[in-house]
Formats: structure tokens, C-alpha cells, sequence
């Protein structure tokens, strides 16, 4: 069994995992509601997050105690250290500070003897997508709050030649009418029109990890997140140089006036987009 994570760009970097499961034989994986599309064609049984369902073996890569309190009563199980989830797990992974997420996860898929490889990357068979072809596609909004959403990308949309298209973060879309958008669809649609996209620009969060899985162009803004930590892999990263003291705080809300952390020009993301294309 699989207890995938819970938000999307954690579910994507979990992608090797889960297909080196799928090849060991029946697969049950709890995820939210978008883990049946996104692990498709694992050939998987899909349930809830709060669901206790019967294994031999269960890798659980959310961190909280909850996830592991939940599953304790199946036989095997591995996950990483802390919040007292120690007592609850067969065998820990004591994450390094400096590890990539997706390193961490392949760390405690190895302590079952589970070895997951590569990147992340989807082979999806797509739809025909309605978009322009060519567009910039750019994701300002997050669910990670104000320190991860740069507040340029607008004045980026009005700069750029070709068409742009405003994607939504998957889960809300605040008011913005002076914004053209894609409404909220299922990750198939939403990959068929990343795929017609000459590049994305995004924050640091789900769709950034999504698109890089599908070999779409990516360009990552960080503000209290890293790339060595939690980037998109292969995506092009725009950071403050030098950042501020309090960088990276991972934090949901800025305890310093202004987001210093987000203090990037609209130049710097044109010449990364520049350099993406």
C-alpha cells in the first residue's frame, strides 16, 4: 500500500514510488481526490486518505503522525521521522536537511526494499488541447499562501508577445477579471493544454512538478522555498540574489513587512523565460 501525499507537486515527486510498487503486484494507494488520475495506468485500487485498508506492507510518505497512527495496523510499514511517528513504523528514514523531497521519498521507499528511479515523468496519451499553440502559460496563485506568489506576473502577461493563458492553482480561483484564464479541469485537460504551452511560469508548487513530468519548459519564482529542496526537477529557478537573512522559512505567512524573499524583478523572470524557450 501507498499513502501518497497530500498536496499534487508532492504526489508527482512520488511518481517513481509509486510505479516501482505497482510492479511488485496489487497495489492500494490512499491519496486525495486527484491521485486516481494522476497514478493512472498503474493498475492500482484507489481509497481515501482516511480509509484502512488491508496490506502487507505500507510506505507512508506524509509526514504527520496522523498518517501513521492511522495505518498501525498493518504488519510493515515505513515512513520518515517525526512527530513521534517513530514508535509507529517498522523502520524510519531520518530525512537529511539538504535532501531533495523526491531523494527522501526513495529513501524510505528502500527501507522496503522498493527501489525507485529516475525523475518524475508522465507518458500521457492527450487529448487534443483548445489553446493556442506557443502560449505562455503562467500560474500566479498557490495554496502555499503569500510567501511563494510572486506578485509580477501580470506585468510579465502584458510584456509578452504571444498569448497568454492565466492557469488556475487546482484547488480556488480568487476574483481576477482583469485576468484571462483556464478554469479549473482535470489534470488530463490541464496536461493537453500545458503540452500547447511554450513555456510555464509558475511559483513554486504543484503545477510546476506536474508540467516538468510532462517535458513542458518550466520556470520556477522561489520565494520561501529552494530549489534543492523542493524544486521542480529540471525546471529553471529565479531566486533574489542575494536572499534576504530569513530565507528559506518554508513559512505560510511572511513575518517580515513586504516578502523580502520575493523582492524579483519582472526582468529576471523575462530573461530565465528567455532561456527557457
Amino acid at each position: 500500500m501507498l499513502r501518497a501525499p497530500n498536496h499534487l507537486g508532492d504526489g508527482v515527486m512520488a511518481l517513481p514510488v509509486a510505479k516501482a510498487l505497482a510492479k511488485l503486484g496489487d497495489l492500494t494507494i490512499l491519496g486525495p481526490r486527484w491521485a486516481p488520475e494522476l497514478y493512472q495506468g498503474l493498475n492500482a485500487t484507489f481509497m481515501a486518505p482516511e480509509a484502512r485498508p488491508k496490506a502487507e506492507m505500507a510506505i507512508i510518505l506524509p509526514p504527520s503522525f496522523s498518517s501513521a497512527w492511522r495505518l498501525r495496523h498493518i504488519p510493515s510499514r515505513f515512513g520518515v521521522s517525526g512527530q513521534g511517528r517513530r514508535m509507529l513504523l517498522t523502520a524510519c528514514h531520518d530525512p537529511s536537511p539538504s535532501a531533495h523531497r523526491s531523494q527522501t521519498y526513495a529513501a524510505v521507499a528502500a527501507l522496503a526494499q522498493v527501489r525507485a528511479q529516475g525523475p518524475p515523468s508522465l507518458d500521457w496519451a492527450l487529448p487534443a488541447g483548445l489553446l493556442p499553440k506557443g502560449h505562455l502559460a503562467l500560474a500566479p496563485l498557490s495554496p502555499s499562501g503569500v510567501p511563494v506568489m510572486w506578485g509580477g506576473f501580470e506585468a510579465l502577461g502584458r510584456e509578452y508577445p504571444d498569448p497568454v493563458v492565466y492557469l488556475g492553482p487546482g484547488e480556488h480561483w480568487p476574483a481576477q477579471p482583469t485576468w484571462p484564464r483556464m478554469q479549473e479541469r482535470s489534470l488530463m485537460l490541464v496536461a493537453a493544454e500545458l503540452r500547447r504551452a511554450r513555456v510555464l511560469v509558475v511559483n513554486d508548487s504543484g503545477y510546476s512538478h506536474f508540467a516538468r513530468a510532462l517535458g513542458v519548459p518550466t520556470v520556477v519564482v522561489h520565494g520561501s522555498t529552494v530549489p534543492s529542496k523542493t524544486g521542480a526537477i529540471g525546471s529553471l529557478p529565479v531566486l533574489r540574489d542575494p536572499p534576504p537573512p530569513c530565507a528559506p522559512c518554508y513559512a505560510k505567512a511572511c513575518a517580515v513587512t513586504g516578502v523580502p524573499c520575493l523582492d524579483i524583478t519582472v526582468e529576471q523572470v523575462q530573461a530565465a523565460l528567455d532561456g527557457a524557450q
